[in-house]
Protein backbone atom coordinates (compact mmCIF):
# COMPACT_ATOMS: atom_id res chain seq x y z
CA UNK A 1 0.00 0.00 0.00
CA UNK A 2 1.44 3.68 -0.82
CA UNK A 3 1.75 5.96 1.31
CA UNK A 4 -1.00 8.64 -0.02
CA UNK A 5 -3.30 5.53 -0.04
CA UNK A 6 -2.63 5.50 4.32
CA UNK A 7 -2.38 8.68 4.53
CA UNK A 8 -6.27 8.65 2.62
CA UNK A 9 -7.44 6.18 4.87
CA UNK A 10 -5.93 7.35 7.97
CA UNK A 11 -8.06 10.79 7.18
CA UNK A 12 -11.05 9.00 6.47
CA UNK A 13 -11.21 6.86 9.35
CA UNK A 14 -10.48 10.11 11.38
CA UNK A 15 -13.45 11.67 9.80
CA UNK A 16 -15.48 9.10 10.21
CA UNK A 17 -14.50 8.92 14.09
CA UNK A 18 -14.69 12.72 14.59
CA UNK A 19 -18.69 12.38 13.18
CA UNK A 20 -19.33 9.24 15.57
CA UNK A 21 -18.52 11.28 18.66
CA UNK A 22 -21.31 12.81 20.02
CA UNK A 23 -21.37 16.22 20.70
CA UNK A 24 -22.26 17.69 24.11
CA UNK A 25 -25.76 18.78 24.92
CA UNK A 26 -26.06 23.18 25.35
CA UNK A 27 -25.76 23.43 29.02
CA UNK A 28 -29.45 24.93 30.73
CA UNK A 29 -29.29 26.63 33.81
CA UNK A 30 -31.80 26.81 36.38
CA UNK A 31 -31.17 29.20 39.57
CA UNK A 32 -33.26 30.90 42.70
CA UNK A 33 -32.82 35.03 42.08
CA UNK A 34 -32.76 36.98 45.62
CA UNK A 35 -36.95 37.43 44.79
CA UNK A 36 -37.34 33.49 45.34
CA UNK A 37 -38.51 32.90 41.62
CA UNK A 38 -37.51 30.43 40.01
CA UNK A 39 -35.38 30.74 36.28
CA UNK A 40 -34.36 29.35 33.66
CA UNK A 41 -32.15 30.17 31.12
CA UNK A 42 -28.91 29.05 28.77
CA UNK A 43 -26.68 31.75 29.63
CA UNK A 44 -25.21 31.54 33.28
CA UNK A 45 -27.01 32.88 36.27
CA UNK A 46 -25.91 36.48 37.49
CA UNK A 47 -23.65 36.13 40.68
CA UNK A 48 -26.08 36.37 43.42
CA UNK A 49 -28.13 33.51 41.89
CA UNK A 50 -28.73 30.67 44.74
CA UNK A 51 -29.60 27.03 44.43
CA UNK A 52 -28.05 26.60 40.96
CA UNK A 53 -28.31 23.74 38.78
CA UNK A 54 -26.89 23.08 35.70
CA UNK A 55 -28.40 21.03 32.96
CA UNK A 56 -28.36 19.53 29.34
CA UNK A 57 -31.15 20.41 27.08
CA UNK A 58 -32.22 16.98 27.14
CA UNK A 59 -32.26 16.39 31.35
CA UNK A 60 -36.22 17.16 31.04
CA UNK A 61 -36.53 13.30 29.84
CA UNK A 62 -33.68 11.21 29.96
CA UNK A 63 -29.57 11.35 28.67
CA UNK A 64 -29.65 12.14 25.92
CA UNK A 65 -27.50 8.51 24.86
CA UNK A 66 -30.92 6.62 26.05
CA UNK A 67 -33.39 8.55 23.27
CA UNK A 68 -35.30 6.15 21.52
CA UNK A 69 -33.78 6.69 17.81
CA UNK A 70 -36.94 8.83 16.36
CA UNK A 71 -36.81 11.10 19.33
CA UNK A 72 -32.91 12.02 18.20
CA UNK A 73 -33.36 12.29 15.16
CA UNK A 74 -36.58 14.50 15.22
CA UNK A 75 -34.47 16.57 17.99
CA UNK A 76 -31.68 17.04 15.20
CA UNK A 77 -33.94 17.87 12.30
CA UNK A 78 -36.71 19.80 14.46
CA UNK A 79 -35.20 21.49 17.69
CA UNK A 80 -37.88 22.61 20.54
CA UNK A 81 -37.28 25.82 22.42
CA UNK A 82 -40.09 26.72 24.90
CA UNK A 83 -40.42 30.31 26.09
CA UNK A 84 -42.08 30.43 29.24
CA UNK A 85 -42.55 31.79 32.87
CA UNK A 86 -44.69 30.99 35.83
CA UNK A 87 -47.88 30.93 34.13
CA UNK A 88 -50.52 28.43 34.43
CA UNK A 89 -50.94 28.12 30.85
CA UNK A 90 -47.16 27.52 30.71
CA UNK A 91 -47.18 24.89 33.19
CA UNK A 92 -49.75 23.29 31.60
CA UNK A 93 -47.23 23.34 28.42
CA UNK A 94 -44.66 22.62 30.23
CA UNK A 95 -46.47 19.04 31.39
CA UNK A 96 -47.57 18.45 27.54
CA UNK A 97 -44.05 18.73 26.96
CA UNK A 98 -42.44 16.33 29.55
CA UNK A 99 -45.48 13.84 29.23
CA UNK A 100 -44.49 13.06 25.63
CA UNK A 101 -41.00 13.03 26.21
CA UNK A 102 -39.76 15.52 24.05
CA UNK A 103 -36.27 17.12 24.85
CA UNK A 104 -36.72 20.77 24.85
CA UNK A 105 -34.74 24.15 25.83
CA UNK A 106 -36.86 26.25 27.87
CA UNK A 107 -35.95 30.19 28.57
CA UNK A 108 -37.77 32.63 30.20
CA UNK A 109 -38.02 35.90 27.86
CA UNK A 110 -38.37 37.83 31.13
CA UNK A 111 -35.38 37.17 33.31
CA UNK A 112 -32.83 36.83 30.12
CA UNK A 113 -32.49 39.28 27.70
CA UNK A 114 -30.80 37.32 25.08
CA UNK A 115 -33.85 34.96 25.53
CA UNK A 116 -36.06 38.02 24.98
CA UNK A 117 -34.23 38.76 22.36
CA UNK A 118 -34.43 35.37 20.40
CA UNK A 119 -38.53 35.19 20.98
CA UNK A 120 -39.26 38.98 19.47
CA UNK A 121 -36.93 37.83 16.73
CA UNK A 122 -38.81 34.32 16.12
CA UNK A 123 -42.43 35.36 17.24
CA UNK A 124 -42.40 39.01 16.53
CA UNK A 125 -43.67 39.89 20.47
CA UNK A 126 -43.05 38.83 24.48
CA UNK A 127 -45.79 36.12 23.79
CA UNK A 128 -45.19 32.96 26.69
CA UNK A 129 -46.16 30.14 26.26
CA UNK A 130 -44.54 30.47 22.81
CA UNK A 131 -43.42 27.40 21.37
CA UNK A 132 -40.96 26.28 18.47
CA UNK A 133 -40.49 23.19 16.60
CA UNK A 134 -37.94 23.57 14.21
CA UNK A 135 -38.49 27.01 11.85
CA UNK A 136 -42.01 26.57 13.51
CA UNK A 137 -43.74 29.48 16.14
CA UNK A 138 -46.84 28.28 18.19
CA UNK A 139 -47.73 31.43 20.08
CA UNK A 140 -50.16 30.61 23.00
CA UNK A 141 -50.83 27.32 24.30
CA UNK A 142 -53.23 25.27 21.99
CA UNK A 143 -53.15 21.51 22.90
CA UNK A 144 -54.09 20.20 19.74
CA UNK A 145 -52.04 22.66 17.98
CA UNK A 146 -48.87 21.80 19.80
CA UNK A 147 -49.89 17.88 19.37
CA UNK A 148 -50.19 18.24 15.50
CA UNK A 149 -46.53 20.60 15.17
CA UNK A 150 -44.20 18.23 17.31
CA UNK A 151 -46.50 14.55 15.61
CA UNK A 152 -46.02 16.29 12.34
CA UNK A 153 -42.19 17.32 12.83
CA UNK A 154 -41.41 13.51 13.62
CA UNK A 155 -41.73 13.68 17.74
CA UNK A 156 -43.92 10.52 18.67
CA UNK A 157 -47.00 10.84 20.12
CA UNK A 158 -45.86 8.31 22.86
CA UNK A 159 -42.32 8.03 24.60
CA UNK A 160 -41.68 4.63 24.66
CA UNK A 161 -38.99 5.17 27.62
CA UNK A 162 -41.91 6.87 29.94
CA UNK A 163 -44.33 5.06 32.51
CA UNK A 164 -47.82 6.25 32.03
CA UNK A 165 -48.82 7.90 34.95
CA UNK A 166 -50.99 6.18 37.09
CA UNK A 167 -54.05 7.30 39.91
CA UNK A 168 -53.61 6.99 43.68
CA UNK A 169 -55.84 3.72 44.15
CA UNK A 170 -59.19 4.26 45.10
CA UNK A 171 -60.10 4.12 48.84
CA UNK A 172 -63.00 1.61 49.20
CA UNK A 173 -66.14 3.70 50.96
CA UNK A 174 -66.43 2.62 54.47
CA UNK A 175 -69.23 0.10 55.34
CA UNK A 176 -72.62 2.33 55.96
CA UNK A 177 -73.72 2.30 59.42
CA UNK A 178 -76.65 0.08 60.29
CA UNK A 179 -79.95 1.91 60.49
CA UNK A 180 -81.19 2.36 63.94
Amino acid sequence: MTNAIRVMLLALLVMTTAAAVPVDAQQLYKWVDKDGKVSYSDTPPPKDAKEVRQKGYSDNVTRSDELPYSVKEAAKRNPVTFYANACESCGRARALLSERGIPFAERNPETDAAAGDALKEAAGALVVPTLTVGQRVLKGFAESEWHDALTSSGYPRTYPGLLPKTSPPVAAAPPAAPAK
